[in-house]
């Protein structure tokens, strides 16, 4: 399994284009050509701190955003809809690395907010890691023709 962000945020992204396809999910920042109702993903302080046997353990920050067209017709209704949907989506949600792996990984800390008109959604992922060990083998070996000296 390989845990990165890039498919921590791929797999977010799933878990709300499954239950709003029409929906736009944007994982940086977009400065133009934006289609309202849409999500944004974005990483907030995070933190990594080692841990016995060259494992890591990576906090990291979300923050999920909702925003939709100002003052819309029912648009409190809407933000609440999505509010209650991420609610029960998000304590466990499927993750999926490069290889097709998925395992249900949880949230901590989950918090929702609604200010200007947009609702966000923060909360943390918290995994231990290890990196790949990668071993350099010996290529070739040198004959040592070294001798021991007596006194």
């Amino acid at each position: 399994m390989n845990f990165t962000i890039q498919n921590l945020l791929g797999s977010l992204a799933g878990v709300l284009k499954k239950e709003y396809p029409s929906y736009p999910v944007y994982v940086s920042p977009n400065q133009q050509g934006t289609d309202f109702p849409c999500f944004f993903i974005s990483l907030m302080p995070s933190s990594i701190e080692d841990e016995v046997g060259g494992r890591f353990f990576r906090d990291l920050g979300i923050d999920l955003v909702f925003v939709q067209q100002r003052n819309p017709v029912n648009g409190n209704a809407e933000i609440q809809g999505v509010q209650e949907f991420l609610d029960c989506s998000l304590e466990l949600f499927p993750y999926r690395d490069e290889s097709g792996t998925e395992v249900l990984l949880h949230t901590y800390e989950r918090q929702a907010s609604v200010e200007d008109g947009e609702l966000h959604y923060k909360f943390h992922v918290r995994q231990r890691v290890s990196l790949p060990e990668h071993e350099s083998c010996m290529r070739e070996m040198e004959e040592n023709r070294v001798r021991i000296e007596e006194r």
